[in-house]
């Protein structure tokens, strides 16, 4: 019960955080995202197809 509070307080943190952001910075990093999910070993991706998930998974693999 207290973690899934902590993870809930956690949570809203981080999402009050992101609202307060610049729309530019938060625009600049989506695009730097898309940009690493679309080079490299992934440059034969079309930019429309792909998903949001998929970028994050492939900005996690480049970090690795």
């Amino acid at each position: 019960m207290i973690e899934a509070r902590i993870k809930n307080l956690s949570e809203r943190f981080w999402m009050k955080l992101a609202w307060l952001l610049p729309k530019e910075l938060v625009k600049w990093a989506a695009i730097r995202l898309i940009a690493n999910a679309t080079t490299g070993q992934f440059a034969n991706t079309v930019v429309p197809e792909l998903s949001a998930m998929d970028a994050l998974e492939r900005w996690d693999y480049a970090r690795d």
